[in-house]
């Protein structure tokens, strides 16, 4: 047998009800009193607009009142419905300010703007109805304006007169045409003397009035020249260096810190026992022998720096998209961690990344350029470089390494004969190796400048 379904009884309902209420207690406000006061005055206040327009601090505006145009009767409305307010100001020698009260658009028609005044003392707020104004400035005509749009027909020649009085549609219009769009900016003034000066029209005097106020705050090439500069993916330069060593000083390249953390004891003792030191680095390989025989500690730390920036670099993937590098989080990097250790691996990092994860465009050629900055300085005697080595441990193209050395203000050229003998090269290998060489004056590359085109 099925049994019936027991009712729910009502006094269990209330109580689940009366367990969902929840009584909130708010503190109590302060009552502030809001009271409109009728525009029952025909002076209102007012709210301007100045769309593109700055005007000056101490600009005082006269009144004008005329009846409103409305196709219904004004009777019983107030006088900010029925009376429209215009406000001008003649005080500059050539503009004129204008403000009008501009009807609104579709639903802005309806639209009505009112101003608050709030007394704190007696918590009362007073609202008053306003007129929206738009403040504009218009070129005041002159009169020469006037007389040569009343005399333009005297100004045409003889065949433009004949033209437009016998001539074709299609001549009466070719003339037309070019008597609108002529241009006169220079009129002649009056003769003084049995000279006539030539007198700038109001647009043309109001431009160059306005360009000599600001020339003094126009940015000129040097000006920009200067700003791409300080901005570019660079190390930063001393421009009172005096020698090549002074131009990108090794304790701004590396840091005086990250110097005395690196070792380079191992490096010593291998090379005084008569041992090769085989590093991941081409660049480092062909040079550690020499550097570490001259016995200069702090450019041998300076290689060892620079054999860091190559092995981080090598590790780096590609970023989003194909822009930029981004660091792995995996086995790679930590294996570099446990090589060189977790503070110079996570100051890299610090230096060179954004936020120790990323590496945007800009930050990647910096990276590349402080490389850069570091092989030529490692060869303190001549400050010059075969690029050969360094583009093969980069991965870079001849081009973009060219750039690179370039960017920090060096020259490079083809080896000369007396370097290709030196170095060991071969007459066919002249071709894939070229020479960047650190030399005072820096010479950075400039903003180009795109060739007018001419009329045609």
């Amino acid at each position: 047998m099925r049994e019936k379904k027991r009712k729910r009884d009502d006094g269990e309902a209330s109580e689940r009800l009366q367990k969902r209420r929840t009584v909130t207690e708010e503190a109590p406000a302060e009552v502030v009193k809001v009271a409109w006061i009728p525009d029952e005055d025909e002076w209102a206040p007012i709210i301007a607009f100045t769309p593109g327009l700055s005007l000056p601090p101490n600009l005082s505006m006269k009144p004008y009142k005329k009846p409103r145009k409305s196709n219904t009767s004004s009777t019983g409305k107030p006088p900010i419905a029925t009376s429209e307010h215009l406000l001008h100001n003649s005080a500059h020698p050539k503009m004129d300010y204008v403000g009008r009260e501009e009807d609104g658009v579709g639903a802005d028609a309806l639209l009505n703007h009112y101003i608050g005044v709030y007394d704190p003392k007696l918590a009362r707020l007073q609202l008053f109805r306003a007129r929206k104004m738009t403040l504009r400035a218009n070129l005041r005509p002159t009169l020469t304006d006037t007389e040569e749009e009343t005399n333009t027909a005297k100004d045409l020649s003889a065949r433009s007169a004949l033209g437009l009085t016998f001539g074709t549609k299609k001549a009466q219009r070719a003339i037309q045409n070019l008597t609108k769009n002529a241009i006169s900016p220079v009129k002649q003034g009056p003769s003084t003397q049995g000279q006539r000066h030539s007198v700038l029209d109001p647009v043309a005097s109001a431009v160059v009035s306005s360009m000599a106020a600001a020339a003094p705050t126009v940015v000129t090439r040097e000006d920009f020249q200067a700003a791409i500069d300080n901005s570019a993916p660079r190390p930063r330069h001393n421009p009172d260096a005096e020698t090549p060593a002074e131009a990108y000083p090794i304790d701004q390249l590396v840091g005086r810190g990250t110097l005395r953390q690196m070792t380079v004891k191992e490096w010593q003792d291998k090379v005084s026992d008569g041992q090769e030191i085989l590093t991941k680095s081409r660049f480092v390989s062909h040079r550690i022998q020499r550097i570490a025989s001259d016995g200069d500690v702090r450019i041998l730390k300076t290689l060892k720096y620079l054999l860091l920036l190559i092995e981080w670099n090598n590790i780096l993937l590609p970023g989003s998209k194909g822009v930029g590098r981004k660091i792995p989080q995996g086995f790679q990097l930590q294996e570099k961690v446990d090589q060189w250790g977790s503070d110079l691996v996570d100051g890299v990092a610090e230096r060179f990344a954004e936020g120790g994860r990323t590496l945007s465009r800009w930050q990647f050629d910096n990276l590349m350029t402080h490389i850069c900055a570091l092989c030529v300085t490692v060869d303190p005697e001549n400050f010059m470089t075969d690029v050969y080595d360094i583009r093969e441990d980069l991965k870079l193209e001849n081009a973009d390494v060219r750039k690179y050395f370039k960017a920090i203000g060096c020259r490079v050229v083809a080896p000369t004969e007396a370097e290709r003998i030196r170095w060991g090269l071969g007459k066919g290998e002249v071709a894939s190796h070229q020479v960047a060489k650190l030399r005072l004056p820096l010479e950075f590359p400039k903003m180009r400048t795109l060739p007018v085109k001419g009329r045609r």
